[in-house]
């Protein structure tokens, strides 16, 4: 997917706005127009997914995203209208990486610092991805905590912002039964 055919998408995606405790105030918004309500905020959802070795799901954002493009980062999106978090996070999950999330438990919500209400949520999935949307990510795979810390300290990975604290939330509130 290039440039243009990512507005397209986010034109015909359907979301609901939220003001900064979480409640809805607008319902039905084309994502495209999300902008114009400078006092509400795209609700989105962050997953630190782990497999059963503990190993986190971590993922290289296309080339051709306009944010971020190329860095390393959760499975992520927005939370469309209607959805819950938990229903978001796993159709993202499938979308992204082709992997069915379980026991997802949100950890954290509230305003990030891109100005969405972020839902961090943590969840086990079984398997290796097995496909993936080459307009969303380069590669999907999961990596040991430590593997990544190394990663980002050489230089060889770049990382979205607050990659590694959204890490470090689930690996300390997550509680996961793995």
């Amino acid at each position: 997917m290039d440039y243009n055919s990512e507005i397209m998408s986010k034109e015909t995606e359907i979301v609901d706005l939220v003001d900064a405790s979480g409640q809805i105030q607008k319902r039905g918004v084309p994502r495209v127009e999300v902008e114009k309500y400078t006092d509400l905020h795209l609700q989105i959802v962050i997953a630190v997914i782990f497999d059963y070795a503990g190993r986190i799901l971590a993922q290289k954002r296309a080339l051709t995203k306009s944010t971020c493009p190329g860095d390393i980062d959760h499975v992520c999106g927005a939370v469309k209208s209607g959805e819950t978090p938990e229903m978001a996070t796993a159709r993202e999950s499938l979308e992204e990486t082709g992997l069915k999330v379980k026991n997802l438990k949100i950890v954290e919500q509230g305003v990030n610092s891109y100005n969405r209400y972020r839902y961090l949520l943590v969840g086990v999935a079984n398997g290796e991805p097995n496909s993936y949307d080459p307009a969303e990510v380069e590669w999907v795979k999961f990596i040991s905590p430590e593997e990544l810390k190394v990663k980002s300290q050489s230089g060889e990975f770049t990382f979205v912002g607050e990659f590694f604290e959204d890490m470090e939330l689930a690996l300390n509130n997550g509680k996961l039964k793995i």
